[in-house]
């Protein structure tokens, strides 16, 4: 393993929203923490997650 390798550590949680009794159409609340910088962000859905992760791992 290369001593100068950076690592980008990311903690995404789950949280259910309305009604969980309607588990095929259920809404997900997912917060992303990016644990080097401490920034933490609220998305609305897969794709949101992926482009907020993306743009903190282009700015390096």
């Amino acid at each position: 393993m290369a001593d100068n390798q950076q690592v980008t550590s990311f903690v995404v949680r789950f949280s259910p929203m309305g009604q969980e009794d309607l588990q095929e159409s259920q809404r997900w609340r997912i917060r992303v923490t990016h644990v080097q910088g401490q920034e933490e962000m609220t998305v609305a859905s897969m794709e949101e997650l992926c482009e907020h992760m993306e743009q903190i791992l282009k700015r390096g």
